[in-house]
């Protein structure tokens, strides 16, 4: 389910039906924001969170899908190997 607040209430939805276990699953299509303003690198520590990365640079942990938006290879927020370099939008 997803909610009117939620930051993927405006993506295209799109169900497939998975014939080997038949039965339907959705997906949501969501494009990422056009950001103009810049961002610089930070290299992720072993005892960094991303709710705490957020908070120092952005000012708050509830946007710590600001910052998996602007890395969207990084596929876990819970699981950032140590030394990859993610982006953080300067605000």
């Amino acid at each position: 389910m997803i909610y009117t607040d939620s930051r993927y209430a405006s993506g295209l939805i799109f169900k497939a039906y998975d014939s080997r276990k038949e039965q339907y699953s959705a997906t949501v299509l969501r494009q990422f924001p056009i950001q103009s303003s810049g961002f610089y690198h930070y290299t992720w520590t072993e005892r960094d969170r991303i709710d705490e990365v957020a908070q120092e640079f952005l000012g708050s942990a509830s946007f710590w899908w600001v910052i998996m938006d602007f890395n969207p290879e990084v596929i876990d927020p819970f699981d950032i190997p140590v030394g990859t370099v993610i982006r953080i939008p300067s605000v």
